[in-house]
């Protein structure tokens, strides 16, 4: 199955770095992490940052948020100004300091200043406009299938659903069976890529059995960049799904590091050596899970301050630890 695989916008994840780096191991289509669109109206340089990107992350959409129509539709006139692929409307952060401003999910409660948004980002820019969205509020008030077509009526290039709701937060399994239920519906044309819970071969599988034009991953990719190219690279029987075979095998220590030295190194083409130190932190978890007494490797790796120091470290681990 050739379908395409995309990298989840996520604050303070999804850098430049991390995103030519994922790049490089086999990811399709890139996100920049989410931006608020009264910072781009204010010009705060960190909102610029956000939404900078060169041609080798392309094709790359652009992820906004916020609750006016009228800042929504001059922060995408800002973004539409930097020509990424697509322009996102986030419809989906849970994070309460979000919610409490009424972006992200919180429109999920306004469903008509929600369509009125996106129908106006639409109707200002040739550049598609995507939706990232969740299941609904909570489990009372899921209105997915309905606010797809309504999207999809005003102009909306593709949906990308989270199945989750918005009380969920991150706990309890994402609902794939909502991804088959809108794919089954004839009503609806457009491309519905699907998020929550991909970690691995055996989730990957599953939500395809659902027929989504797309997969997207996120905190499965958080210090595993290698996940795309092995989602691509194994062959599978998409109705057996539980031998050992399809678990992914724990990777080298060599390899770890090789790949730790390449996020380095991007990260330093963008960053200042704090920002880098600091980036790489949230990361490590993820480079070393279910790796054997790591846990003194990774406690090292987050007291270093210096780069050199880092680098040291990795290229003598054998020695230290």
């Amino acid at each position: 199955m050739n379908i395409p695989l995309y990298l989840a916008p996520m604050d303070d994840i999804t850098d430049r770095a991390f995103r030519e780096l994922c790049k490089e191991n086999g990811v399709d289509f890139v996100f920049t992490e989410f931006v608020a669109a009264d910072s781009l109206i204010r010009e705060v340089d960190k909102s610029f940052k956000k939404i900078t990107f060169s041609d080798i992350e392309r094709p790359l959409g652009i992820q906004i948020f916020g609750n006016n129509v009228n800042s929504m539709v001059e922060a995408a006139k800002i973004a539409e100004k930097y020509n990424p692929d697509e322009i996102n409307i986030n419809c989906g952060c849970p994070v309460k300091k979000i919610v409490n401003k009424g972006c992200g999910s919180a429109l999920l409660k306004d469903i008509d200043n929600l369509i009125n948004i996106v129908k106006n980002v639409v109707g200002i820019t040739n550049i598609p406009v995507t939706v990232k969205t969740r299941l609904g509020w909570d489990e009372n008030n899921i209105i997915i299938e309905d606010l797809v077509l309504r999207l999809q009526d005003i102009g909306v290039k593709k949906v990308i659903i989270h199945c989750r709701t918005r009380s969920q937060m991150y706990s309890g399994k994402a609902d794939y069976s909502y991804l088959k239920k809108i794919k089954d519906n004839k009503n609806i044309t457009i491309p519905i890529i699907g998020n929550g819970d991909v970690v691995d071969y055996v989730s990957y599988y599953k939500m395809l059995r659902t027929n989504v034009d797309g997969v997207m991953i996120g905190r499965g990719s958080i210090g595993n960049p290698w996940i795309f190219n092995d989602l691509k690279c194994k062959k599978f029987d998409i109705n057996y799904l539980n031998d050992d075979d399809y678990k992914i095998n724990l990777r080298p220590l060599d390899e770890i590091f090789k790949m730790i030295r390449r996020h380095i190194e991007l990260s330093l083409k963008y960053n200042e050596e704090w920002k880098t130190i600091l980036s790489l932190r949230k990361h490590y978890s993820g480079y070393f899970k279910n790796i054997p007494n790591s846990k003194v490797i990774r406690l090292k790796l987050m007291n270093f301050e210096k780069i050199d120091e880092l680098l040291d470290f990795i290229d003598n681990y054998k020695y230290e630890i």
